[in-house]
């Protein structure tokens, strides 16, 4: 192979050295969280409540994934004749700091599972109330 087509170790290294610095400098994506709790369809709005925790996170996410859990929340509500009741469900999604007041956070859902229509005995949460 002639000389003049071989790039030089000062060229590549060059490259390498950038490539490097771009990496370094560019934070890795948040990984998605998951999030179990009391699920709340409230005047559509979509919240949980985390078990084992007092805060309450505002949700968003496409009504594919969301319409399950208000579909299933309005059900219990609908059987129990009192408005706003939640069901245990679990949620993954990016965690991001929302000025929506009252709400620690907001999730952007990318996947929802309706787990049961009442809490375990694992997870506390605030009540509705609260």
């Amino acid at each position: 192979m002639s000389n003049r087509f071989r790039p030089s170790r000062l060229a590549v290294l060059s490259v390498l050295a950038a490539a490097t610095a771009a990496c370094a400098t560019t934070p890795p994506p948040e990984p998605p969280s998951t999030v179990r709790g009391l699920y709340i369809h409230l005047d559509e709005s979509h919240i949980i409540r985390p078990c084992g925790s007092s805060s309450t996170l505002w949700m968003t996410g496409s009504d594919s994934v969301l319409e399950p859990l208000r579909t299933r929340s309005a059900a219990r509500s609908k059987a129990l004749g009192q408005p706003h009741q939640g069901v245990y469900a679990e949620v993954v999604g990016l965690l991001e700091p929302t000025d929506v007041p009252g709400y620690a956070n907001v999730v952007r859902v990318q996947q929802a599972e309706l787990l049961a229509d009442h809490l375990p005995a694992t997870c506390q949460t605030a009540s509705a109330a609260d």
